[in-house]
């Protein structure tokens, strides 16, 4: 599955369309599929999209992983922008029960592998 492919798979789950992401990262939708399928898109752009999708930026790079659990979609797992010493307690046990529930499903695959 090529990257486009990836991107519209998402697009349609979460019901935007790909007019929408291109206005979202200020490209023509001419422009963004050229880049996305000549995979020539500038990192900046890339971060964009994931943010425009609420994904984590690698998830465009793993085969054979799903791109997001849609049960429970977190926006941004690390959340690069935001500062911890800003959070509330909240948003800080919100993140460590993700964080458990991440542990938990890496936890299962390793005991399939086993």
């Amino acid at each position: 599955m090529d990257l486009k492919e990836k991107v519209l798979e998402i697009l349609e789950k979460e019901k935007y369309s790909f007019k929408d992401l291109a206005e979202y990262v200020s490209m023509t939708e001419e422009a963004l599929t050229t880049a996305l399928e000549t995979k020539r898109l500038e990192l900046r752009t890339l971060e964009l999209i994931s943010k425009g999708l609420k994904i984590p930026l690698y998830s465009f790079f793993r085969s054979n992983q799903p791109y997001f659990n849609a049960n429970e979609k977190p926006y941004y797992i690390n959340k690069l922008y935001d500062d911890d010493e800003h959070k509330d307690e909240t948003d800080l046990n919100s993140e460590i029960t993700l964080l458990k529930k991440m542990l938990e499903q890496k936890q299962a695959q390793l005991n399939k592998l086993k």
